[in-house]
């Protein structure tokens, strides 16, 4: 699910996990590259870079898709 870019948040419910942080303690380690798309995301956004559909891009670029 991870590889797929699946939510932390759509991954709990998924795996019936009583709360995000089960899941995060579980397999955050997996996501050590999430932070950085995140951070370049809102780089983007913010310098007016961004456009729709850019998000998708970078996670593909970043390995999440």
């Amino acid at each position: 699910m991870i590889a797929a870019s699946a939510h932390p948040k759509a991954i709990q419910e998924r795996l019936g996990h009583s709360s995000i942080q089960i899941t995060l303690d579980r397999y955050g380690h997996l996501l050590p590259g999430l932070d950085d798309a995140l951070a370049a995301g809102l780089d983007a956004a913010y310098t007016g870079g961004m456009q729709v559909g850019d998000a998708a891009e970078l996670r593909a670029a970043k390995g999440f898709e």
